[in-house]
């Protein structure tokens, strides 16, 4: 039996990874990255697997992305960005060259043989809009340039524009899903929950930013892949963005503190000063919070894994993984 064929950028990631393990068992996944595949811990289970085909490439590479494209492939789910804070501070060039030139390459070739695109955006697009909480059209409220936080929610945006405009060109079938703080197993541990179970899990202070009354709506990992997968499925998404988010809004510090109290490892917190350590190119948004009626009301998806059951889903998953907690993982 052919089975339909599906197209990943960014597969070895943290999203992309789990993404690739919900589609394998009926589908024929092509992936692209920059990452080998014996150099992709996220793939270990699945890298052997019959349906997984796995090039490597730098998206910003048309002539490798050409090589690699397959022209009928039912839909190409665009994952490849650079992610986390730390990052597009330290080299927000780099991101933005991958998220925009990148994305420009791939949607060139899209458009060439009608190829639907799922493209992951990020609930950063908001950036600090105070019309809590945000719904697909709300407004985007950013900082300065001089901030390099917000190259990532600049940089997501222009490709959205991208796709917008070549949609409304050309036809080019595309659906946008704007995550909210996905989380869970294989997370690299630079993120809230993640870094917390690393540091919990290693007799570690996790750390606290600021005073912690920052506010987040933590969605599981795979609430997120099967908001994605029925957002690319569902033919009344194209053309749509939505978001994919827990309607739950959490603080930082309740986080932290599941995380202490589900690992039982006698840990407490670190405050980390943000701006101590990162200046004035960083800047925090007080909360993140979607509005997650559309996704519900077209997707027929809402997210049902709370952040406790999830937070204790990553703990049991970290403490039966030790590559994930060795030495040098939190780089």
């Amino acid at each position: 039996m052919n089975l339909p064929k599906v197209m990943v950028t960014g597969g070895s990631g943290f999203i992309g990874s789990h993404l690739i393990d919900a589609l394998l068992p009926d589908h024929e996944v092509y992936v692209f990255d920059i990452v080998p595949l014996d150099k992709a811990p996220n793939l270990m289970d699945a890298k052997d697997h019959p349906h997984l085909h796995y090039t490597v490439g730098d998206i910003r590479d048309p002539a490798a992305l050409r090589a690699f494209w397959i022209p009928d492939a039912e839909v190409m789910y665009h994952l490849a960005s650079v992610v986390g804070i730390k990052n597009y501070i330290a080299d927000p060039l780099t991101l933005i060259d991958i998220s925009v030139i990148g994305t420009r390459h791939l949607l060139e070739i899209a458009r060439e043989y009608n190829t639907k695109v799922l493209f992951t955006s990020t609930s950063e697009i908001y950036g600090k809009n105070p019309a809590i909480p945000w719904d697909e059209a709300g407004d985007r409220v950013l900082g300065p340039t001089s901030i390099d936080r917000w190259s990532y929610s600049s940089a997501k945006a222009v490709c959205e524009h991208m796709l917008y405009g070549i949609h409304r060109a050309s036809g080019l079938p595309f659906t946008i899903v704007r995550f909210f703080n996905a989380y869970g197993p294989r997370q690299n541990p630079f993120f809230v929950v993640s870094q917390s179970v690393y540091k919990a899990l290693r007799g570690e202070e996790p750390l606290l930013y600021d005073d912690g009354k920052m506010t987040r709506c933590f969605t599981y990992i795979s609430d997120i892949v099967q908001g994605i997968i029925a957002a690319a499925k569902n033919p009344k998404a194209v053309g749509e963005a939505f978001n994919l988010g827990n309607s739950v809004e959490t603080t930082m510090k309740e986080v932290i503190e599941t995380v202490i109290q589900e690992t039982n490892n006698g840990t407490s917190y670190r405050i980390f000063d943000t701006q101590k350590e990162y200046g004035k190119v960083y800047e925090d948004i007080p909360r993140r919070v979607p509005k997650v009626s559309k996704a519900d009301e077209v997707l027929h998806w809402k997210a049902t894994i709370q952040v406790r059951e999830g937070i204790r889903r990553t703990i049991e998953w970290a403490r039966k993984n030790e590559w994930w907690l060795e030495d040098g993982r939190n780089t």
